[in-house]
């Protein structure tokens, strides 16, 4: 099965669900969260405004495809960019978020509500939500069905709870070399559709869609683009220094000062190139992995294979804790 930084991944013979083990205590996952050393770091999250923006806009098209306005709730919100493009089109944002960097930088940054506490009835002073969203989060919950449960009372009657997760509970075992990273401890769980349908049914929510994305594409290309992004990085860092290049000495102020502005001139040149260059590649290679995951990922083979799974449900009942 899956090994990893000391973690093992096994899976139940009766669901197919793989579960950590040893699996760490609630105060440690919140710790790894409140101290930033989860396996992603906070300042990671905040630099990738394209990419979150980009990979938003899509998610909110197909929560759209349901509701159009409300209040709306993610779990897990990062920095903050999900939630932002939402507020664009309508929606009522709150965030909740563990950690501290993307929480100040949320609500100072955003000028967005966010609390850094557990998913609870009494967040937000009893507010009561008509979206709940998350994204690659699920596998990070202690207790799945109690904080399904959790939303189920902190949603309106007829509201939506739409998420993003992988399927990897699912997914035959050869493919897992492609994967480069389960990032323990910071999963606790990996589920597979079977699994979420029986999650939702037990804490009082209708399926209503699944949409699917083969990630296969985009992790077959990720090692390439990876290699590529490496070899261009040892390109810009190797800068010569003008200062040591062999000429004509002199003592004179005037030329000194006349080859410093020089060179000076040169190095913002070189630097401002640099910078272009970094942005450049930056955009081709989010919009590029992202056309890989959701757009190439839509028509490529999925069974079995490692797969993006978007989940549209709907509360049908209240379901007590």
């Amino acid at each position: 099965m899956i090994e990893e930084n000391g973690y093992e991944g096994k899976q139940c013979s009766q669901c197919g669900l793989i579960y950590i083990s040893p699996r760490p205590s609630f105060e440690e996952i919140v710790d790894l969260y409140g101290h930033d050393e989860a396996h992603i770091s906070a300042q990671s999250h905040i630099s990738a405004d394209f990419a979150k923006r980009l990979y938003a806009k899509h998610n909110l098209n197909i929560i759209r495809s349901v509701v159009n306005s409300g209040s709306l709730l993610e779990i897990g919100a990062g920095a903050g960019y999900f939630l932002d493009e939402a507020r664009k089109i309508g929606f009522e944002p709150y965030g909740l978020e563990f950690n501290p960097v993307q929480a100040n930088f949320m609500r100072n940054q955003l000028q967005i509500p966010c609390e850094q506490s557990p998913l609870s009835t009494s967040i937000f002073n009893g507010q009561k939500f008509d979206v709940i969203y998350h994204c690659d989060v699920i596998s990070h919950f202690f207790d799945p069905i109690a904080d399904f449960q959790k939303m189920n009372e902190t949603m309106n009657d007829e509201s939506f709870l739409i998420f993003e997760t992988g399927n990897f509970a699912e997914v035959d075992q050869k493919y897992y070399q492609y994967i480069p990273s389960f990032q323990y401890p910071d999963h606790l769980f990996f589920f597979s559709v079977d699994n979420l349908a029986e999650l939702l049914e037990k804490t009082g929510f209708q399926l209503i869609k699944i949409h699917r994305y083969s990630m296969l594409p985009q992790l077959l290309t990720m090692k390439v683009l990876s290699n590529i992004k490496q070899s261009i990085k040892k390109i810009l860092i190797k800068s010569p220094d003008i200062s040591s290049k062999p000429g004509k000495s002199t003592s004179e102020p005037y030329e000194t000062n006349k080859t410093s502005i020089s060179n000076f001139k040169s190095s913002n040149i070189k630097s401002s190139i640099k910078k272009n260059i970094k942005n450049i590649y930056n955009f081709g290679y989010h919009y590029f992995n992202y056309l890989l995951r959701y757009k190439i990922g839509k028509l490529a083979p999925k069974a079995q294979r490692p797969q993006t799974v978007i989940v549209i449900a709907k509360k049908v009942k209240s379901v007590a804790g």
